[in-house]
């Protein structure tokens, strides 16, 4: 059995499935936000009523939210975070720096600023092992030596959610565009499992094909928007005939501390634990489990820690 099938597995390909949606995740950008009231979630995501109303009931029975009263004597309904879906902070925050990072203001609608309560400085997000608290780069995590139980081939995936996602056409004037970027390029199960088998030293299409058992249409179509936004970049290795493979761009590899975050929640929270190898910081020797650092004063950051101060057109 190959050691990436242990990196990208039908276990973890589940978990990223409850999450690896465009409206799912601008959903969770929300109520990280502090948006619980259905038409908010709709203003802001842009989503249609159908839409969201189906994006919600997916998101409480997959046990990332809760739908409850705003008071004992009302009728109206608040949706809020369980602490599963609160585990998805630190993909959260990551995802707010690269798309400030590297998409600057495409979105024409200027990202919130982050406040660190502890030091009320502005957060510059950092991705740490939380063990020794320090900055990891992608050589520096291998896989863990521990013994797993055998698992199935990832051919399973191919049977999960059937559901169709449909791309609105329609974006609401009031659509709050910050993470929108970022989450066409990870709000997507099969592109995520691409990204982490690139990350683990995947390049060529046959490669992908045979780890992912993914349909050749849709490999195609996801390496091609891969591509297109510059987080991999095509090189030809063979004239005849034609091969290319696929190498990450400085882009791509600044998503593999998202994309590792996305991995690590699915395993804490969708996975069987024997099912799927740990990752390792050579740093330390022990195995990653993500954090976040304030990059003013350096201290871990907890979801309560953090102000979001408005953009400046106020959210309209």
């Amino acid at each position: 059995m190959s050691s990436n099938h242990l990196v990208v597995n039908s276990a973890i390909a589940q978990g990223l499935d409850v999450i690896g949606d465009r409206w799912s995740l601008l959903i969770l950008r929300d109520a990280f936000m502090g948006r619980r009231r259905f038409e908010e979630f709709r203003r802001y995501t842009g989503a249609s009523k159908a839409t969201l109303t189906r994006r919600l009931s997916a998101l409480i029975e997959q046990g990332l939210m809760v739908k409850r009263s705003t008071s004992p004597s009302s009728t109206r309904q608040e949706y809020c975070l369980s602490a599963k879906g609160a585990g998805l902070f630190p993909v959260s925050l990551l995802a707010w720096r690269w798309e400030h990072e590297w998409l600057g203001d495409v979105s024409n609608s200027l990202p919130n600023e982050l406040i660190h309560r502890c030091c009320q400085l502005p957060i510059a997000p950092q991705a740490v092992c939380g063990e020794c608290e320090q900055a990891f780069s992608l050589d520096e995590i291998r896989l863990s030596a521990v013994a797993v139980q055998s698992i199935q081939h990832i051919e399973e995936i191919k049977s999960l959610s059937g559901q169709r996602r449909v791309r609105s056409p329609h974006i609401s004037e009031h659509a709050d565009l910050r993470l929108a970027g970022i989450s066409d390029l990870i709000g997507d199960r099969w592109t995520l499992l691409i990204l982490i088998s690139a990350f683990f030293g995947a390049k060529r299409y046959e490669a992908f094909a045979k780890q992912l058992n993914i349909a050749s249409n849709i490999l195609s179509s996801r390496l091609n928007l891969l591509v297109d936004n510059a987080v991999l970049q095509r090189h030809s290795y063979q004239e005849s005939p034609p091969r290319d493979e696929y190498k990450l761009t400085a882009k791509g590899l600044s998503l593999f501390p998202i994309v590792i975050a996305m991995r690590q929640w699915a395993v804490e929270w969708e996975a069987d634990a024997n099912a799927v190898a740990g990752l390792v910081h050579s740093g330390c020797d022990a195995l990653l489990s993500i954090k976040v650092k304030c990059g003013g004063c350096g201290e871990i950051v907890g979801r309560q820690d953090i102000e979001y101060v408005p953009p400046r057109d106020n959210e309209k």
